[in-house]
């Protein structure tokens, strides 16, 4: 049984994160917890957003005996209630919004989700506003090869490589050259390791910025889900933190998987 925590703010943009992972697990049994972090507007009505979510649920997919919903309230900062639920529920993956409650229209992503990014441990797929779910056949995973990532890190990826029909896109992008150093091999021939019998490639682009490969790589594979390593700051900052979403499109309907070790 896995158990799923899914933060809302009773927005349309929190119900499509919700839609997609009831989609996206539709076979899993889960538990499905669903977190409202209060304020102090919305003290009184939060058995009445609880409810209509929960009519949302029932009337817009056929029970399952195997999926299991609960709901939580808490009164404190968004991050260490996520934090907390994360422990004491024993989370295995949190599943949420990309703009949030901010609904910043700078950054790829909202202020609540790049903190649960970067101060939260454990398994995030972030949801943009736009996305439909679909069974992941194109999947790339951005990485520049400078950090080991361990196995049990991994096992999300081998998952969804369980579906023969899914292919693992690498891409590696340097904005000089595509050669890569002896560590960066001695990391990459890790991942050929770890993806032995599975369908995967490798892509290398040179003399680009990050979110301009990104945005023409999923383009042109057709990609539907976007995987990346937590502590591979360097091309965090680039595709989810600092990049102008005047610029970029594949931010409103390509959900990101993060892995944290």
């Amino acid at each position: 049984m896995k158990n799923i925590l899914l933060p809302t703010d009773f927005s349309q943009n929190s119900w499509n994160a919700i839609a997609y992972a009831l989609q996206f697990l539709e076979h899993t049994p889960c538990n499905f917890y669903l977190l409202h972090v209060l304020n102090d507007a919305d003290v009184t009505d939060i058995g009445t957003h609880f409810s209509q979510i929960c009519t949302q649920i029932s009337t817009s997919f056929l029970k399952r005996p195997h999926h299991h919903f609960f709901t939580l309230a808490r009164q404190c900062s968004f991050v260490e209630s996520v934090r907390e639920e994360v422990e004491d529920k024993k989370i295995d993956m949190i599943i949420m919004g990309a703009k949030g409650i901010s609904n910043t229209h700078t950054h790829v992503i909202g202020h609540y989700a790049e903190n649960v990014i970067t101060k939260v441990k454990c398994k995030l797929l972030i949801v943009p506003e736009n996305a439909t779910y679909k069974v992941f056949d194109e999947v790339a995973f951005p990485t520049d090869f400078t950090l080991a990532t361990d196995i049990q890190t991994l096992a999300p990826i081998d998952t969804i490589l369980d579906d023969k029909t899914t292919s693992l896109r690498i891409l590696h992008i340097n904005k000089v050259t595509n050669e890569l150093n002896q560590h960066q091999q001695a990391n990459k021939a890790l991942l050929e390791d770890f993806l032995d019998g599975r369908e995967y490639s490798f892509h290398f682009l040179s003399n680009t910025h990050v979110e301009t490969a990104v945005e023409n790589f999923t383009e042109r594979k057709d990609i539907n889900l976007i995987i990346m390593a937590a502590k591979n700051l360097n091309y965090f900052k680039q595709i989810l933190f600092h990049s102008n979403v005047d610029h970029i499109s594949y931010h409103r309907k390509i959900p990101f998987l993060i892995l944290h070790e």
